[in-house]
C-alpha cells in the first residue's frame, strides 16, 4: 500500500544519522525527561531564526495546545483545512466556526477577521501554506490580520516546504500570533512559537528529545530532507499538470506552496476507491484530491494509477 494521503512523511530524517540516534537512545533510555525540553526548543530556534524564550514544545498537537490554551477556545477555521483536524482533536467538545473561501480558495484578512470578530473567536486556526489546498497566505497578510482582531491567530506550518512563505519572522512584531511546526524526527514533536507563551510539561520522553537534539546538532538532515521534498513536490506538479491537460475528469488544479498538490476531480470519491482498490491512498473531500510528495518509486505509481482512473 502506497500512502500520500498526509499519514506518513516519504523521509526517513534520523536515518541519516541511525549510529549517532541510536547512541543518544540509548544513553538517554531510562533518563527523567527535561519537562520543558529546553535543549530541543534552543536547537528549533536556531535552524529556524527564532528566540529560544519564543519556542514551546509538546509531545504531539494535543499536549502543545492543551498545554498552552488550557480551556478549549471557541476557534475560527476556514474550510478545506487538513490541520485544523489536530485542533479538534485536542478539543473535541470546542465550538468550531467554519468560514467559506472563494472559489480559487483564497480568503483575505478582512473577511477572517470580520467573521472571529462577529462570532466572537478566541482563536483563528489556519495551516500556511494551507493543507491540502497548498496556498499561501503571505506574511503581510497574516500581520494584517492580527492588527484587526484580539483573536489568537494560530498557523500551522507544518506542510510548508519553502520558508519564504514561513511567518515566524514576524512573531517578534506581533502579540497575538502563534506559528506551530510538527517535526518529522524525534517522535514527531510538535513546536510553538510566539511571544508570552505559557510554560507546560511538554511529555517528550528523554530519549526522543536526545535523537531530536542530535538532529537539530547535525542539521544537513533536515536541509536534505527539504530539497527532496520540494524536487518531489515540484515533480509531482508538473506530472499532474500534464494529466490536467490530457483529461476533462481533472477539473482544476491549483498552484501549491505546500508539500502536497490539490485539484478538482469528476466524481472524486468514486476514483478515490478506485485508488485504493490498486493499493493507492490519497486525500480526497468534497470532490477534490490532495497527493502528498513521496519518494520517486511512490509517485510514479501514484501517477500511473491517477492516468488510469482519470480516461
Amino acid at each position: 500500500m502506497i500512502y500520500l494521503d498526509g499519514s506518513k512523511f516519504f523521509f526517513d530524517i534520523e536515518n541519516c544519522f541511525s549510529d549517532l540516534v541510536a547512541r543518544a537512545r540509548t544513553q538517554n533510555e531510562n533518563e527523567k525527561a527535561d519537562e520543558s525540553a529546553a535543549e530541543l526548543c534552543a536547537g528549533f530556534g536556531k535552524f529556524f531564526g527564532i528566540k529560544p524564550e519564543y519556542v514551546r514544545a509538546g509531545k504531539n498537537y494535543e499536549t502543545l495546545l492543551e498545554g498552552i490554551f488550557g480551556n478549549a477556545p471557541k476557534a475560527l477555521v476556514p474550510e478545506y483545512e487538513i490541520s485544523a483536524e489536530n485542533f479538534s482533536a485536542a478539543f473535541p467538545s470546542a465550538e468550531v466556526i467554519r468560514q467559506k473561501k472563494s472559489p480559487d480558495m483564497k480568503i483575505k484578512a478582512e473577511v477572517l477577521a470580520s467573521a472571529a470578530n462577529e462570532n466572537g473567536a478566541d482563536v483563528i486556526y489556519i495551516s500556511n501554506p494551507c493543507c491540502p489546498t497548498g496556498l499561501e497566505i503571505s506574511p503581510e497578510e497574516i500581520k494584517k490580520l492580527c492588527s484587526i482582531t484580539e483573536a489568537k491567530i494560530v498557523v500551522d506550518e507544518s506542510f510548508c516546504v519553502d520558508e519564504s512563505v514561513s511567518v515566524l519572522g514576524i512573531i517578534p512584531e506581533t502579540e497575538n500570533l502563534m506559528v506551530l511546526k510538527k517535526m518529522r524526527f524525534g517522535g514527531e514533536p510538535v513546536f510553538a512559537c510566539g511571544k508570552n507563551l505559557t510554560e507546560f510539561g511538554c511529555k517528550i520522553s528523554a530519549s526522543n528529545q536526545a535523537a531530536g537534539k542530535v538532529i537539530f546538532d547535525h542539521d544537513s538532515a533536515l536541509k536534505t530532507a527539504q530539497r527532496k521534498l520540494l524536487d518531489s513536490r515540484d515533480s509531482l506538479y508538473i506530472r499532474i499538470k500534464k494529466l490536467a491537460i490530457k483529461y476533462d475528469a481533472l477539473e482544476r488544479l491549483y498552484r501549491t506552496k505546500a508539500s502536497c498538490v490539490f485539484f478538482k476531480v469528476k466524481d472524486a470519491e468514486e476514483r478515490a476507491k478506485k485508488l485504493l482498490d490498486m493499493g493507492i491512498s490519497v486525500y480526497c473531500k468534497e470532490g477534490y484530491f490532495c497527493v502528498f510528495a513521496g519518494e520517486k518509486d511512490e509517485n510514479e505509481a501514484v501517477l500511473k494509477a491517477l492516468e488510469d482512473v482519470l480516461k
